[in-house]
């Protein structure tokens, strides 16, 4: 009989053992729990997947603890005697303390949830400020709508994934997920709220840029409409080819208009570029199509400008030569024709005026070199052929070449008369 007594005592004690030893298994990992409960991962996202584990850990836990207090109530009931008070005590004690792991750990999410609400909150707060704010001028505010834009969208991200982060956790915490649905209402109609502020303050920054962008359209607009009723001008106008300095003042003229042209390349496409950002808040058409035309239409003039031009210049560079040799030939006739008229001449003797007058029919004979040159240069001028017959550089040309001619002509007469008169002197004297 003692040794029974003494038998079942040992496997009392060897059971009590076993309990105690699960029970201290839950003890440890509750004191764990408990420091990281207490120490929190900064990381939210972090933190979360952790409490889930924990939340899952918990769950396992009590049902172990349930388990085994159904097993010892029943084993003790078997022996008609109540639950040692050391083993209810722990039973309870971890019981406990599982409960109070899970309150822990919802009121952990509960207060991250809250913390993110509240951010959020504060974020949105400080965009629609912003939007709100005045900036120093037109392209400050644009900066910073575009900026407070990509906020604004992270915000909508960020409040979809809370949204369904509270879904979640309201499947298994009904009364606190509908606290914190309705404060992801309010985030959801403030972040709607923020929107629209947003929209209406790009809108009118549309309108501030198009009043901008039309401005600087109207403004190239006229400079080119200006440069064409001018280039148009010189277009129409006749090229006068009277001289070489006439043809200068002109080639002037059309090099100042041409170099103006150089911007009208650049101010068409940046006008097209005006055009497209004004779509946004305006209809276009009409002005695209003037774009379009403005373009072909400047197109035609430069090129004629640039084929006049090259005329002009062709014209005054060969304008210029025959006008050297012009004047170099009327310079020799000039000189020989004084020569010829010379009052000190008359007073030589008949002997020296007929070396002089043979001097001279001898210098006479670069005037064919000088003509030739003259017709060379005028056979090379480079103006319409209309317009020759009527240039004063052409009639002056063949009237120095008749001079020429003529003084020749004279010379020769002259020289034959002197020595004529001469011989009549030489005869007389003889006799």
């Amino acid at each position: 009989m003692a040794e029974n007594v003494k038998k079942q005592t040992a496997q009392e004690l060897r059971e009590r053992e076993e309990v105690e030893k699960e029970l201290g298994v839950v003890k440890a990992w509750i004191q764990e729990t408990r420091e990281l409960l207490l120490n929190p991962t900064p990381d939210i996202d972090s933190l979360l997947q952790e409490l889930e584990i924990v939340h899952g850990e918990v769950i396992n836990y009590r049902q172990n603890v349930d388990k085994l207090a159904e097993q010892q109530q029943s084993k003790y009931l078997d022996l008609y005697t109540i639950l040692p008070s050391e083993i209810s005590m722990q039973l309870a004690e971890v019981s406990l303390a599982l409960g109070a792991i899970e309150d822990q750990r919802t009121r952990e999410i509960k207060e991250d949830f809250s913390s993110r609400i509240h951010g959020m909150s504060d974020k949105l707060k400080t965009i629609s400020n912003k939007f709100k704010e005045k900036s120093p001028d037109v392209d400050h505010a644009k900066e910073e709508v575009k900026s407070l834009f990509d906020d604004l969208d992270s915000c909508g991200c960020t409040l979809s994934e809370l949204d369904t982060a509270v879904q979640e956790f309201g499947r298994r915490n009904p009364l606190l997920a509908k606290q914190l649905s309705d404060a992801i209402n309010k985030l959801s109609e403030m972040h709607h709220h923020t929107t629209r502020l947003a929209d209406c303050r790009n809108n009118w920054l549309k309108k501030v840029y198009a009043v901008c962008y039309l401005d600087e359209y109207n403004e190239m607009l006229d400079f080119i409409v200006r440069w064409s009723e001018k280039a148009k001008s010189l277009v129409r106008a006749n090229i006068i080819w009277n001289s070489s300095v006439h043809l200068q003042e002109q080639i002037r003229m059309y090099q100042a208009v041409f170099r103006e042209s150089r911007e009208l390349h650049s101010d068409l496409e940046s006008m097209a570029e005006k055009v497209d950002l004004l779509s946004e808040v305006l209809q276009v058409e009409s002005m695209s199509q003037e774009v379009c035309e403005l373009s072909r239409h400047t197109d035609e003039l430069q090129q004629s400008i640039k084929t006049r031009l090259q005329s002009l210049q062709d014209g005054h560079k060969s304008m210029e030569a025959l006008e050297f040799e012009v004047k170099a030939l009327h310079v020799a006739l000039e000189q020989v024709q004084a020569t010829l008229t010379s009052p000190e001449l008359a007073r030589q003797s008949l002997k020296e005026q007929l070396i002089q007058r043979q001097r001279l029919l001898a210098d006479m004979e670069s005037f064919k070199q000088q003509v030739q040159a003259v017709q060379l240069c005028q056979s090379a001028l480079q103006v319409p052929e209309e317009v020759m017959p009527n240039l004063a550089i052409c009639r002056t040309a063949l009237r120095l070449q008749q001079e020429a001619s003529q003084l020749q002509h004279v010379a020769i007469q002259q020289c034959n008369i002197l020595q004529v008169l001469q011989y009549s002197s030489a005869s007389r004297s003889l006799f």
